[in-house]
């Protein structure tokens, strides 16, 4: 009688090693799903959004402020022009890319870095890599940052052949129906943040001020200077913090609208700011409440647009 050397299967191991396997397709089928779900997310988001963007190809000019956080971005675009002043952060609700692309933009005339701060600089390095970029323009103080995100940043501009412009108060840069006027800075501060690159765009009648992250300090100066600061559209400097947003200078500026880039947090925006924003009796907008705002010129009126409804 002969003896098999074949070992008997342990029915309970098997059992087990079927459980295992089950539980792992299940795992896989589980992340799968999840990944493809919060793409469709995206995608009907996006999709949602389709009508902001479409509302910009028949507006004079248009200004997009992305839901990016505590971070600067604004995107300025007409049916011709195209122009970039800061790019946000990680932590944006949908990349810049992401809005370039739904705009239908295939080039910049103009990319302006307000100052070499991570939460301005972003994705900077993506859209570089992507998109011609006629005009790179920031503040001579990145010449002495130690920003490594600005030194890859930069190493990106001089790979790519991106002429870089140093910023200097009165410089005006003309784009058709477009005029942007560089307001500050006109010298060197101590700090990143006074340093900021202030703008100043004009198209017909319309006008906005973009601020960067200046301080009560560089917004005196530009007072002290007589430059015409008035504005339809006022970027609130450094997301609205206590010490920026001075009484007199937005009496200046006496802007109908104020956009407030912000992810609220105990810091910003801050209470005092909100308070002389509303004395000025501007209508407030914020990123952290509205998610994406997108500012529309047409025939002489603007409007405006949250896209709140299209947020996660």
């Amino acid at each position: 009688m002969k003896t098999s050397n074949r070992k008997t299967k342990d029915p309970k191991k098997a059992k087990r090693l079927r459980a295992v396997t089950v539980t792992s397709a299940l795992a896989v089928v589980a992340v799968l799903s999840f990944i493809f779900s919060a793409r469709l997310i995206e995608l009907k988001a996006l999709i949602g959004l389709e009508s902001v963007y479409e509302k910009a190809r028949h507006s004079d000019v248009s200004v997009f402020f992305p839901d990016v956080g505590s971070a600067g971005c604004a995107l300025v675009h007409t049916p011709s022009r195209d122009i970039l002043i800061d790019c946000g952060n990680t932590k944006a609700q949908y990349s810049i890319l992401d809005t370039l692309e739904m705009l239908g933009t295939d080039k910049l005339d103009l990319a302006v870095l307000t100052h070499p701060d991570s939460d301005h600089i972003g994705d900077f390095k993506e859209v570089a890599e992507n998109y011609r970029i006629d005009t790179f323009l920031t503040c001579e103080y990145t010449k002495y940052s130690s920003s490594e995100m600005y030194g890859e940043l930069f190493k990106t501009l001089t790979d790519k052949n991106i002429p870089v412009t140093y910023a200097a108060a009165g410089d005006v840069y003309a784009f058709d129906e477009l005029s942007v006027e560089v307001i500050s800075p006109a010298s060197l501060y101590k700090t990143s943040n006074d340093n900021s690159v202030v703008l100043r765009l004009s198209c017909g009648d319309f006008s906005a001020l973009f601020t960067g992250d200046i301080s009560k300090k560089a917004e005196r100066d530009i007072l002290a200077r007589g430059a015409d600061i008035s504005a339809d559209l006022l970027y609130t400097a450094h997301h609205g913090s206590s010490g920026s947003s001075s009484a007199e200078f937005l009496k200046a500026v006496s802007p109908k609208y104020a956009v407030i880039s912000v992810e609220e947090d105990k810091y910003h925006p801050s209470d005092a700011a909100l308070d002389r924003l509303m004395n000025e009796g501007c209508e407030i907008l914020r990123t952290d409440i509205s998610g994406m705002i997108a500012v529309y010129y047409l025939d002489n009126s603007i409007e405006f647009t949250e896209a709140k409804n299209y947020r996660d």
